[in-house]
C-alpha cells in the first residue's frame, strides 16, 4: 500500500508539471491569437492557432481521493482466557483430505494470522471452528465468546433484492436501527446510495456493506477470511487501522503481507495437512523462513509439493494428468514473464515521455507534433490491456497451482 501511495504521488506530480507546461503553452498561443487575429495578413495564421488549441487534449490532474470509511469497533466484552480450541481436527472432501490431526488454541487478546498456500485448509478450519461446516475432532469456543465473522464470500452472500439501508436495518438490534443511515455514511454510503439495491452495488461497495454489518452487535472474537479482496486501497488502510484499535481477539486469513504487517502477533502456517504456530508477526515469520514475501511462501510450498509428488509412487493418482497440469503451469508462467516484460518496456517508454513533458523545451517540441498525444494515449491504453491479460494469466496460474496442490493431497 505504501508503494502504491508513493507511485500515485509521483504520477500526480508528473501530471501537475505537465499540466503546468501545457497551461503556459496555451497562454502563449492565446496571446498570439489575440495579437494576430485583427491583422488581415495574419488572420489565417490565427485561425490555424485556434484550430490547434481546439484539437489539443487538455491534461487532467487526478484528484486526490480523500473519501474513505471511518469507523471503530465497539468495545469488546471480556471473554474467557481460551477463546477457541481445536484438538485432532480432521476434514476431507470426498477423497481429498485437507486437515489431518490439527491442534490449535487461541487465547484472549491474541492477534492471529492464518497463512499458507491455497488449498491447504485455512478457510476450512475457520468454518469448522465456527461450526459452519462439520469436521472430526474437538472444536469449541470459550466462555462468553461473541463471534463476528467476515467470510470470504460474505459480500456475495448479501440479499441482492434488499437496499443497503434495508440490509442494515434488518440486521440491527432494535436500539441500533435509528442509527442505520449514519452507520452507512461511515462506510461511504451517502444520500441516495443507501437506497440502492445490493445487486447493483460494486464488489467494493458490497464489501463495505458487509463490514458495516459487523458493527451492529458487540463482538470479542473477530474472524476475517480474506477481508481485503474487494476493498480499494483507502478502505483497506482504514480497515487495518480499525483492526489495530480493536481490543478483542482477532483471527485473519490473508495473503496480503502489507495488510498483516503490524496487525498480527502470532502466525499459524498451514502445510501438509497440519498447522505450525509461530509466536511472532508476519515479519518475524518471513525472517524465520528466510523469505521476502507471501508469494514466496506459496511458491516454496508449491515447489515442495511438486518435488514430493515426483518422489512418491502414484498411489492411484493420475500421473499423466499431473504432468499435463505441470506443463500447463510452466506455459502460463512463461507467458506471465513475457507480458511482464512487455509492460515494463511500455512503461519505460511512457516514463521517458513523462520526463520530456516535464521539461519546458522538450514539452514544446512534443506538443508541436499533432500525432504525439494520440500515440501517448494509445501506449497507455496498451498498458491497460496488457495489465488485464496479466491478471487473467495470474488467475489461471493460481487455479493450476490449486489443482496441482489438490492432486498432491489426494
Amino acid at each position: 500500500y505504501s508503494k502504491y501511495l508513493t507511485l500515485r504521488q509521483e504520477l500526480r506530480e508528473k501530471q501537475l508539471a505537465t499540466a503546468k507546461n501545457q497551461e503556459r503553452q496555451i497562454k502563449q498561443t492565446e496571446e498570439l491569437i489575440e495579437r494576430f487575429r485583427a491583422k488581415a495578413s495574419k488572420a489565417s495564421f490565427a485561425q490555424s492557432l485556434i484550430k490547434k488549441l481546439d484539437r489539443m487534449e487538455r491534461i487532467e490532474v487526478d484528484d486526490m481521493d480523500t473519501s474513505a470509511m471511518h469507523f471503530k469497533f465497539q468495545p469488546a466484552p471480556r471473554s474467557g482466557k481460551v477463546v477457541v480450541k481445536a484438538e485432532g481436527v480432521k476434514k476431507s472432501y470426498g477423497d481429498l483430505q485437507v486437515l489431518r490431526g490439527v491442534d490449535l488454541e487461541v487465547e484472549r487478546g491474541d492477534r492471529v494470522a492464518f497463512i499458507g498456500q491455497n488449498g491447504q485448509g485455512k478457510s476450512t478450519l475457520v468454518k469448522a471452528l465456527l461450526k459452519e461446516i462439520p469436521a472430526e475432532g474437538l472444536m469449541e469456543l470459550g466462555h462468553n465468546v461473541m463471534v463476528g465473522y467476515y467470510a470470504q464470500d460474505q459480500a456475495d452472500a448479501l440479499d441482492g433484492n434488499k437496499t443497503a439501508l434495508q440490509t442494515i436495518e434488518d440486521a440491527s438490534p432494535e436500539e441500533m436501527r435509528k442509527h442505520a443511515r449514519s452507520l452507512l455514511g461511515a462506510f461511504m454510503f451517502r444520500g441516495g446510495d443507501v437506497d440502492k439495491k445490493v445487486k447493483v452495488l460494486s464488489g467494493g461497495e458490497r464489501g463495505r456493506l458487509a463490514l458495516c454489518k459487523l458493527l451492529l452487535n458487540p463482538i470479542n472474537f473477530l474472524v476475517m477470511d480474506e477481508p481485503t479482496n474487494h476493498l480499494d486501497m483507502n478502505s483497506k488502510d482504514v480497515l487495518k487501522q480499525s483492526l489495530q484499535s480493536f481490543d478483542g481477539t482477532l483471527l485473519v486469513v490473508s495473503h496480503d503481507r502489507e495488510f498483516l504487517e503490524g496487525l498480527v502477533t502470532k502466525t499459524i502456517e498451514f502445510r501438509d495437512y497440519k498447522v505450525k504456530t509461530i509466536l511472532g508477526g508476519i515479519e518475524y515469520y518471513l525472517e524465520q523462513r528466510k523469505l521476502e514475501s507471501m508469494r514466496e511462501v506459496e511458491a516454496k510450498s508449491a515447489q515442495k509439493n511438486i518435488q514430493k509428488a515426483k518422489e512418491e509412487a502414484a498411489n492411484g493418482l493420475d500421473y499423466k494428468e499431473r504432468k499435463r497440469l505441470e506443463k500447463d503451469l510452466r506455459s502460463v508462467v512463461r507467458k506471465l514473464e513475457e507480458v511482464e516484460q512487455e509492460i515494463e518496456n511500455l512503461e519505460e517508454e511512457i516514463n521517458t515521455w513523462d520526463e520530456q513533458l516535464a521539461d519546458p523545451q522538450e514539452c514544446k517540441a512534443l506538443m508541436a507534433n499533432p500525432d504525439f498525444y494520440p500515440k501517448y494515449e494509445e501506449k497507455k491504453s496498451v498498458v491497460t490491456g496488457k495489465m488485464e491479460i496479466w491478471e487473467q494469466l495470474n488467475e489461471e496460474k493460481e487455479a493450476l497451482e490449486s489443482q496441482l496442490s489438490e492432486s498432491y493431497l489426494a
